[in-house]
């Protein structure tokens, strides 16, 4: 019996289109009222400078996996508290009474805070904003990404991100801007995009666990469909 509930349960998963089996704005407006039973604890250092051979080989299997799962369970019969948990395997998580809130490793980012920040707005746009409106200042920056509403570190892991992604392609970006060039040239991301992804994203994706395709999400940069997991966030 156990074994056929979990089978249901991963149809139903895998099987979901784009037209969410709930009201998408009352599910927003649900996650809005949840609170993290274990909080993560804020950035002391910037973790792209991090050499550690271990961190880098950590980085960089993460980035080959694709088994991975955030699970998230409430804690309390009112479902206001959750805690968050990583699982090896679709069914692990399903086994543990877990729903899957995106795909991949846990991290800052996979609170249901910053997925309803993730759900509301497109981040491509306003995150460039803060990077370039408070270019000299991080306190300023990391404000104005926690004035899109992101928790404190997943808000330090966008402006890390921010700040490499300076380091590493700021000419090649510099250009992209001026010249206003379209996100996507020939089916390709441009090459400030495409830099972002090489240089910036292994860390990203690894510290922040939740990315926008990971959990289901289009945004303004368009993507092959089969790089979005299909998902929706109907577990309020």
């Amino acid at each position: 019996m156990r074994f056929l509930i979990i089978i249901l349960l991963l149809t139903s998963i895998c099987s979901c289109t784009e037209q969410w089996s709930c009201n998408e704005t009352y599910a927003i407006e649900q996650f809005k009222l949840k609170n993290s039973t274990g909080l993560f604890l804020n950035y002391s250092s910037n973790p792209y400078q991090n050499q550690d051979p271990a961190y880098i080989q950590d980085v960089k299997k993460n980035l080959l996996q694709n088994n991975t799962y955030c699970g998230l369970r409430y804690t309390d019969s009112t479902k206001t508290n959750y805690e968050l948990k990583t699982f090896e395997s679709l069914v692990s998580l399903l086994e543990n009474q877990f729903n899957v809130t995106h795909k991949g490793k846990c991290g800052v980012c996979s609170t249901t805070q910053d997925l309803v920040v993730y759900l509301e707005k497109d981040l491509t746009q306003p995150v460039r904003w803060c990077g370039l409106r408070y270019f000299y200042s991080k306190k300023q920056n990391i404000q104005c990404l926690l004035d899109l509403g992101f928790t404190y570190p997943c808000a330090q892991i966008w402006y890390y991100n921010t700040i490499n992604t300076r380091k590493q392609c700021g000419g090649i970006c510099f250009l992209s801007y001026i010249f206003n060039q379209p996100f996507v040239v020939d089916g390709h991301l441009n090459k400030c995009l495409q830099c972002d992804e090489d240089k910036s994203g292994p860390i990203f994706k690894y510290e922040s666990g939740r990315t926008r395709r990971d959990s289901g999400i289009d945004s303004e940069i368009e993507r092959p469909s089969d790089t979005i997991y299909n998902m929706d966030h109907c577990y309020y």
